[in-house]
């Protein structure tokens, strides 16, 4: 019974999230570990779908940062290619 409802809450949670912008599998997964806590975060939530344009393109750049790929020339990337090629 009580899996059951773990599992509900966490399909509700990567619905709630997908509905208010924000990435449904990462959402399911914090339903999964935390349940209807998980839940009540993902209702909390401020929504990336906001009205106010503003608003809206702050959060957009958020994730646009989140999303970039390390820097071909920083030194914290890794390569299997030798230093000399």
């Amino acid at each position: 019974m009580i899996v059951e409802f773990w599992v509900v809450c966490a399909i509700a949670t990567a619905v709630v999230a997908a509905v208010r912008g924000g990435h449904s599998l990462l959402w399911l997964l914090i339903g999964c570990v935390l349940g209807p806590i998980g839940l009540l975060a993902a209702i909390l939530k401020p929504s990336l779908k906001s009205k106010e344009l503003i608003i809206a393109a702050e959060r957009q750049e958020e994730l646009n940062e989140l999303k970039k790929p390390f820097r071909e020339d920083s030194p914290d990337t890794l390569s299997a290619k030798s230093r000399d090629e």
